[in-house]
């Protein structure tokens, strides 16, 4: 599993824009892929910036927040999944880790929410600040199946975790 995969592709995003300090660079497929290129994994990093039918005439800006966007609707999409699972499982330990997991996604929800208003506001180093604690609080869920108490084991949701890191 690649880690870290969008916490690189959103520093990559922010570091351009405060060095290009917004002179109206419009993201064509070259800057987008010279945003990809360097991080984890440039196909997820495509996946993400460049499918995005806004991208085609968004500025470093607006990928910055079309990649919080997208990350915030994958945070909400997993959220709906865990609900469900929380019905569906009756392993207790298992319950109890998404339990836990379903405060870290809430929590990295709002992280984002603030990330994208940071952005909005231009307050870069805030926004980063954001995306890193929305980050970590996804790897928590993730690092619950991986530590005791209880049995190591495998996520229910731990597709979902590895997009979001």
């Amino acid at each position: 599993m690649a880690s870290f995969k969008f916490l690189s592709c959103m520093t990559i995003i922010f570091l351009l824009i405060v060095s290009y300090s917004f002179n109206g660079c419009v993201a064509d497929p070259a800057l987008i892929d010279s945003i990809c290129r360097p991080t984890v994994d440039y196909a997820f990093c495509i996946s993400v910036v460049g499918n995005d039918p806004r991208a085609a005439t968004a500025d470093l800006h607006d990928l910055a927040l079309i990649s919080i966007s997208v990350t915030a609707i994958s945070i909400q999409d997993t959220q709906d999944k865990i609900y469900k699972l929380l019905h569906q499982l009756k392993d207790p330990v298992t319950v109890s880790r998404l339990r836990l997991c379903q405060s870290d996604y809430n929590e990295a929800l709002s992280n984002f929410q603030s990330s994208f208003t940071t952005t909005s506001r231009n307050s870069f180093f805030e926004a980063m600040d954001f995306v890193r604690i929305g980050t970590n609080n996804v790897i928590g869920c993730h690092n619950r199946f991986r530590t005791g108490p209880g049995p190591i084991s495998t996520s229910p949701i731990d597709v979902d975790d590895s997009n979001i890191f």
